[in-house]
């Protein structure tokens, strides 16, 4: 607990690892993720290395689809990395258990490294490689399943393993499934993924859409980590809204519950007025064919959409009113060091929310979405 608040981070991270891929399949092992280390490193700061994957080197700082994730040095020695490193990467469970209990967090779920969003344009890899994020994940949070959550990712541009992933997942234990704004260059409703959403949703795990480089035309716009964030990695949110809203996803999967994590809440007040100011008109023209049912609004408020807000974002409270008390999480966003490393007590300074309201953003609404620890 945090004073007297009891705490579920809705969004935390385990960096990459090569524990992650010891049991990829053998016609995959030689492609797995390669940690490389740039000799001419002068002028890349602490982005000099990264892993690489199918002929690229993701983290880099220059260039296409430059953008900031774990690099080598966080978590294997011989690159520089610390007795820390097993709370990173889950090596270490009971060390992670630490961490939390410093931070007075009750539980947490962890997702994966944003690099999953578009490490491969090959699917079949793609599925292997989050296939074996899973099992290494729901191996390593066995032992520590009542505060540790997981996130399993889902692909979906091999439909067959997408509906396998979900029945492996469960197995497992997860809490949920992950996927990115877009599959590639798909929209997330791409008649393709059917059979993956119908085996999600008998499944009965939540969504989350995170945060992540997945629509690959954004990348050669991205130069820097600042692009990155702006343009690469935030604005599949968008794209991820209007597939799973605006398509009537959420119509056809009534039991479905959606996150959309680490993209913030700002902008869903521009896509909510956009998408609902011109819903009269698409009503009225025989070629829009899918639609929502109900109002954009409507769905923000139903209790099965959720978000994840900043800590300090100035708009919080209308952002309540957009989705009501309770679609607000929160989450650490750990072990990333962008300005959130004591975000609840963030919340919990604010005059602007009530105690009852804290609580829910803190704790409550995490059970809603995920269930008990």
């Amino acid at each position: 607990m945090l004073g007297n608040y009891r705490v579920y981070d809705a969004d935390s991270h385990l960096l990459l690892t090569p524990a992650m891929w010891a049991d990829l399949p053998p016609e995959f092992a030689h492609r797995r993720p390669r940690p490389v280390e740039v000799d001419d490193s002068g002028g890349m700061g602490r982005w000099s290395s990264g892993w690489l994957i199918d002929g690229r080197m993701q983290p880099h700082p220059y260039g296409p689809a430059a953008q900031g994730a774990n690099k080598p040095g966080s978590v294997m020695p011989e690159f520089g990395a610390t007795a820390d490193a097993g709370l990173f990467d889950l090596t270490d469970p009971q060390a992670r258990l630490r961490r939390l209990d410093e931070a007075g967090i009750d539980a947490q779920i962890v997702f994966p490294t944003t690099l999953y969003a578009n490490a491969t344009e090959d699917s079949a890899f793609e599925a292997a490689l989050m296939r074996a994020y899973n099992r290494f994940v729901g191996r390593q949070t066995r032992s520590v399943a009542q505060r540790i959550k997981w996130a399993g990712l889902l692909p979906l541009r091999d439909p067959r393993q997408g509906c396998e992933a979900v029945a492996e997942m469960c197995a497992l234990g997860a809490s949920a499934a992950v996927v990115y704004g877009t599959a590639g260059d798909y929209m997330l409703d791409h008649p393709n993924f059917e059979p993956v959403w119908d085996e999600l949703a008998r499944s009965r795990l939540p969504l989350c859409i995170h945060m992540g480089m997945s629509f690959p035309p954004f990348e050669r716009l991205c130069q820097s980590r600042l692009d990155a964030h702006a343009i690469g990695m935030s604005l599949p949110a968008i794209l991820g809204f209007v597939a799973v809203v605006g398509h009537g996803m959420m119509d056809r999967y009534p039991d479905l519950k959606v996150a959309f994590l680490e993209y913030g809440a700002e902008w869903l007040f521009y896509m909510a007025g956009r998408m609902g100011h011109y819903m009269p008109s698409y009503r009225t023209d025989v070629t829009v064919k899918k639609l929502p049912k109900r109002e954009i609004a409507d769905y923000l408020r139903s209790g099965r959409f959720f978000v994840a807000p900043e800590a300090e974002d100035p708009m919080l409270p209308a952002e309540m009113a957009l989705v009501g008390e309770g679609g607000l999480l929160f989450g650490s966003d750990f072990p990333h060091g962008e300005g959130r490393d004591d975000a609840a007590n963030e919340f919990l300074g604010r005059r602007d929310i009530t105690e009852a309201q804290k609580s829910k953003i803190l704790y409550d609404n995490a059970i809603s979405l995920f269930g008990q620890p």
